[in-house]
C-alpha cells in the first residue's frame, strides 16, 4: 500500500497547489491541470504520475464525448438556425479564410499546400472548455460578446467534424474503409436511424420508468449505456465519436428530462475533461519545445495574429459593434482542445510527422494557457467603447423572473398565473408524472432537483426575482427554502404543511410562508402579483379569469 500512497500524495498536491495558485492568478483551472501535468509527465524531472500518456489520454477522450453529448443537449435546431448568419459568417468563415491563410503561409515555410491548410484548419478552433469557464467566471455568457462568442464556437465545434474527415482526403488516404460509396452511404444512413431510435424511443422508455420509480442509478446507468451504445455505434459506422455523441445530445435537447440528463453528466464530464487537460500537460516535451523555439514562436505569433484579425474583421461584416468584434477576436484566438484530436488524425494519416505534432501540441497548450492575459488585454483595448454601454446592453431575455418548485395542484395555479400575467417563469419537479402533466397543460414545466448547484444555475436563480415552493415533505420544503435564502436576490413564497413549518421558515429568511390551497393560492398570488407591480384590479382581473376557466373546465378543488 505504501509504494503507491506517496506517489499520489505527491501528485494529488502538485495538482491542487497548482489549480490553487493559477486560480488566484485569474488564469483558470483548466492551465493549473496543464502546468501540473507539465510537472508530472515523464518529459520533465521529477515525480512522475504515470508513464502510459496513452492510457490516460484513450480515458480521458469520454470526457469529450460527454463534453459534445452536453453541447448537443444545449442545441435545439431551432436555435441553431436563429444563429445561422453568425455561424455562417464569423463561424464557418474563420474556419475557412484561416485554413487558407495558413495554406499560403505553409508554402512560404516549405510545406505543401494541403499541410498548410489543414494545419490552419487545426488552428481555426478555439477552446469552447477554456472560454465558457472565462464568461461563466465573469458572468458574461449573456453580454452581448458572450453571445457572439458561443455562436463562434458552436460553428466552430460543428466544423470538427468535416475536417476529420478531410484530413485523410489530403492525406490522398481515399476509401480506406474499403467499402464501396454504395456500402458507406448505406452504413451512414443505418447509424442517424440507430441513434434517432436510441435517442426518441429507447432512453426515453428507460428513463420513465427509472423516473417512475425514483431509480437514481438506473437513470444514470440508462444514460450512459446509451451514450456508449452511440459510441460504438460511431465507430463501426466510421462516424467521429464527438458527432454520435453532439447528435446524440441533439436529439434529446427536447426532452423532458434533459436538465436531469446534464446533471448527471456533469460530474464524470468534469472529472474526465479535467483528466484530458492533465494528460495534454504530461504530453508535452519540453525538449521540442527549447529546440525549437523559434519555430513555436514564429507559429504561435501567427496563429494570434491571424485569427485575431480575421475574427474582428469578420464580426464587423456580420453586422457587430467594433467593441464586441474586438473582445470576440482577442478572446477566440487561442487554439481549442479539439485541435490535439484533430492533430493525433493527422499525424495516423501521414501528412504530419510526430515532431510537428509535438511542436502543434506545445502551441496548442502555450495559446489555452495564455487565454485569460490576451481576453484581459482585449478588454482594456475596448475599454473606451464599454463605456457606452449599459444594462440594456445586457441580453437578459434568458433570465426568468419566477422561479416554481414544486407541480402540485398549487404549483400548478402559480404557473398558470405566471403565464396569464406574462411573467417570465420556469418550473419544476423531480416527480416525472408531475412534469408531464405541467407540459400537456402548456407550462414550462422540468424534471429536476433544485437542491443541485446545477439545477440551479440553469434556473438562473442569481437573476430571478422570486421563488415559490410548494413541496410535501416538511424536510425537503424547509432544506429547499434554506438553500435559496442564500440568494439575496429572491423573494421566497412556500407552502407550509404545519404552523411550526411556518414559523421556522419565516424565522429562517421566508418572506412569505404559510398553508395555501386554492382559494388562498390565488390570494397569494395576488401578492406575488403585486411585488411584480401589478395594480389591484389588473390582478384581480387576471385572478377571476383564471377561477372562471376553473369552473368552466370542471377542475376539481381542494378544501380550504
Amino acid at each position: 500500500m505504501d509504494s503507491y500512497l506517496l506517489p499520489a500524495i505527491t501528485a494529488l498536491s502538485i495538482i491542487t497547489l497548482s489549480i490553487i495558485v493559477f486560480s488566484r492568478l485569474g488564469v483558470g483551472t483548466i492551465v493549473g491541470f496543464i502546468v501540473a501535468g507539465i510537472f508530472l509527465g515523464p518529459n520533465t524531472p521529477g515525480p512522475i504520475a504515470a508513464n502510459n500518456i496513452e492510457l490516460i489520454q484513450s480515458i480521458a477522450d469520454f470526457g469529450i464525448v460527454l463534453f459534445l453529448f452536453t453541447l448537443g443537449l444545449g442545441m435545439k435546431p431551432r436555435q441553431l438556425w436563429d444563429m445561422k448568419k453568425t455561424i455562417a459568417i464569423q463561424g464557418i468563415g474563420q474556419v475557412f479564410i484561416t485554413s487558407a491563410m495558413f495554406s499560403f503561409f505553409g508554402t512560404l515555410l516549405g510545406l505543401t499546400w494541403e499541410v498548410g491548410f489543414v494545419i490552419g484548419a487545426i488552428f481555426s478552433q478555439s477552446s469552447t472548455a477554456v472560454v465558457m469557464t472565462l464568461l461563466q467566471e465573469k458572468n458574461q455568457l449573456n453580454t452581448a460578446y458572450g453571445k457572439n462568442i458561443f455562436s463562434n464556437l458552436m460553428a466552430q465545434d460543428m466544423s470538427v467534424v468535416p475536417v476529420m474527415a478531410l484530413i485523410p482526403i489530403l492525406a490522398h488516404q481515399h476509401n480506406v474503409s474499403g467499402y464501396s460509396l454504395t456500402t458507406n452511404t448505406l452504413i451512414v444512413a443505418g447509424f442517424l436511424v440507430a441513434i434517432i431510435v436510441l435517442a426518441r424511443y429507447i432512453l426515453p422508455f428507460f428513463l420513465k420508468i427509472c423516473a417512475a420509480n425514483d431509480n437514481k442509478y438506473g437513470f444514470a446507468l440508462s444514460l450512459f449505456l446509451m451514450i456508449l451504445l452511440t459510441v460504438w455505434l460511431s465507430n463501426y459506422a466510421g462516424m467521429s465519436e464527438t458527432l454520435g455523441a453532439f447528435l446524440f445530445g441533439m436529439l434529446l435537447s427536447t426532452s423532458d428530462f434533459k436538465l436531469m440528463l446534464e446533471d448527471v453528466v456533469s460530474p464524470l464530464k468534469s472529472v474526465l475533461m479535467s483528466l484530458f487537460f492533465f494528460a495534454v500537460g504530461m504530453s508535452i516535451q519540453l525538449d521540442v519545445f527549447f529546440n525549437d523555439l523559434g519555430y513555436v514562436l514564429l507559429w504561435l505569433s501567427a496563429v494570434l495574429i491571424v485569427k485575431t484579425a480575421v475574427l474582428i474583421l469578420l464580426a464587423l461584416i456580420d453586422g457587430k459593434e467594433l467593441s464586441v468584434s474586438i473582445k470576440s477576436g482577442f478572446a477566440l484566438n487561442q487554439v481549442g482542445e479539439f485541435a490535439f484530436v484533430l492533430f493525433g488524425i493527422a499525424t495516423t494519416s501521414g501528412l504530419l510527422d510526430s515532431n510537428s505534432a509535438a511542436i502543434g501540441f506545445i502551441i496548442i497548450s502555450i495559446s489555452m494557457i495564455i487565454t485569460p492575459t490576451m481576453n484581459g488585454l482585449g478588454d482594456r483595448i475596448v475599454s473606451k467603447y464599454l463605456l457606452r454601454e449599459d444594462g440594456s446592453k445586457i441580453n437578459n431575455t434568458s433570465a426568468y423572473e419566477l422561479v416554481i418548485v414544486g407541480l402540485d395542484e398549487v404549483g400548478f395555479l402559480i404557473s398558470l398565473l405566471a403565464e396569464r400575467a406574462n411573467i417570465s417563469y420556469i418550473a419544476f419537479d423531480n416527480d416525472y408524472e408531475s412534469v408531464k402533466r405541467g407540459k400537456a397543460l402548456g407550462l414550462n414545466a422540468h424534471y429536476g432537483d433544485i437542491l443541485k448547484r446545477s439545477i440551479q444555475d440553469k434556473a438562473q436563480l442569481s437573476e430571478a426575482k422570486a421563488a415559490f415552493i410548494t413541496v410535501t415533505s416538511p424536510t425537503v420544503l424547509k432544506n429547499m427554502a434554506l438553500r435559496l435564502t442564500k440568494y439575496q436576490n429572491l423573494d421566497i413564497y412556500a407552502r407550509t404543511n404545519t404552523r411550526e413549518d411556518e414559523v421556522f421558515l419565516k424565522n429562517n429568511g421566508v418572506k412569505y410562508a404559510g398553508s395555501i390551497y386554492v382559494e388562498s393560492t390565488l390570494q397569494r398570488g395576488r401578492e406575488l402579483l403585486s411585488n411584480f407591480g401589478f395594480s389591484e384590479q389588473d390582478s384581480t382581473t387576471l385572478i377571476d379569469a383564471i377561477k372562471d376557466e376553473m369552473n368552466k373546465n370542471g377542475c376539481e378543488r381542494i378544501k380550504q
